[in-house]
């Protein structure tokens, strides 16, 4: 008997003895004039019995596939976000700026005082974070709106930085420059006329 041949009836044994439980049908085993047994569910014309064929086991196991939808009323079905990437956030605040001072704005009479406003169109989220430079100098600021800053008279630039939860420098707004006058109490001040003045 050639290999091929002991494979296909391996095969097919094995095909009919895993439906024979399942559709409740007589299997015979039949052995040829060449010795090759075959499987059927056939009854062959010499009268003899089906096999008694063992029950198959069955085993279930509480292992629940993750595509497949839970009963549990406490799941949600939702999974965990995960955070942005910094290229990702970049692409999302891109438009993150300095709104207020605009550029070269000069402010008077203000008693030094000048709001710093920053956003974007898109809200922050709760674990981004902002830093305010003034002159060169980080100042503590809240992640959202803006802030007072009580500065000398003269020449001012600001910038912020956006920062993700890690700290980590997602992107920097173009600097901002401004200036800061105050009234002269000087000035249009009328002239004294001079005392004995030519007449």
């Amino acid at each position: 008997m050639s290999k091929g041949m002991i494979r296909a009836i391996s095969v097919t044994s094995i095909f009919l003895l895993s439906f024979s439980v399942a559709w409740a049908a007589s299997i015979w085993k039949v052995v040829d004039k060449d010795g090759n047994v075959v499987y059927t569910d056939q009854a062959p014309k010499d009268g003899s019995k089906p096999m008694d064929l063992p029950e198959l086991s069955v085993i279930e196991t509480n292992i629940i596939d993750k595509k497949t939808p839970s009963n549990d009323p406490d799941a949600t079905g939702e999974e965990e976000e995960k955070p942005l990437t910094p290229s990702e956030l970049r692409k999302l605040y891109r438009d993150f700026k300095i709104t207020r001072p605009l550029p070269d704005e000069t402010f008077w009479g203000t008693a030094s005082t000048v709001v710093v406003t920053w956003g974007s169109k898109t809200p922050l989220t709760p674990d981004l974070n902002v830093r305010l430079f003034v002159n060169g100098k980080p100042q503590a600021a809240p992640a959202t709106g803006g802030m007072s800053l009580t500065l000398n008279r003269g020449e001012h630039k600001v910038y912020a930085e956006l920062r993700d939860a890690s700290n980590r420098r997602i992107l920097k707004t173009a600097p901002v420059t401004f200036f800061i006058k105050q009234n002269s109490v000087n000035f249009n001040r009328p002239r004294p006329t001079p005392r004995g003045g030519s007449g």
